[in-house]
């Protein structure tokens, strides 16, 4: 088994604005681990998380949701060794980050400019790769790459505890429905 998910981390926009954006509401069940399909928490350094299990968010979603703050986007599908990171702002990516291991052990894509912590991460990953045989390894260290850039911003790493983190900080989440808004009262 493996990680198949993607989060968006947004600074400077309220909840209920973020989750509005996403077309989702809270409900009042809370998890210790980000189970359900869908969860939200506040993270310690002050990003709003929204994690979607088995689920890849489009770039019109991004481009929507950094309409109402910063985003920082993580995807890892485990099963193919594909992971992407990038930052949102005002309906424009403004960089991203991807590993595609079908391309080869190395690669390492970078659109725009990335902040510069990532040549550190890049570095450390590279060294532990050549260390276990490079290209013939069994391993793949640079396919941590995006997840370790997106956690150094946002202080996140979905397979990470994370400090400072309450007890079922995960809350879950569903998406509004038609009838659900007009069972409530909602237009």
């Amino acid at each position: 088994m493996g990680y198949s998910l993607s989060w968006a981390a947004v600074r400077g926009g309220r909840s209920e604005a973020i989750l509005a954006s996403l077309g989702l509401v809270a409900t009042n069940i809370w998890e210790e681990i980000p189970e359900s399909n869908i969860v939200g928490a506040t993270l310690p350094s002050g990003w709003y998380l929204v994690l979607f299990n088995r689920k890849e968010l489009e770039d019109g979603t991004l481009e929507r949701l950094s309409n109402v703050g910063e985003v920082v986007y993580c995807f890892v599908e485990d099963h193919v060794m594909y992971s992407r990171a990038s930052v949102w702002s005002n309906g424009k990516c403004l960089w991203s980050v991807t590993h595609d291991c079908e391309e080869g052990r190395y690669h390492l894509e970078i659109n725009g400019t990335a902040p510069g912590i990532l040549q550190e991460i890049k570095s450390r990953l590279v060294a532990q790769q050549d260390k276990a045989g490079g290209e013939e390894a069994d391993v793949d260290y640079i396919y941590d790459s995006p997840a370790e850039l997106a956690k150094a911003i946002t202080g996140f790493r979905h397979d990470q505890d994370t400090m400072g983190m309450r007890n079922d900080p995960f809350q879950v989440m569903e998406k509004k429905s038609f009838f659900g808004r007009l069972l409530n009262g909602k237009n």
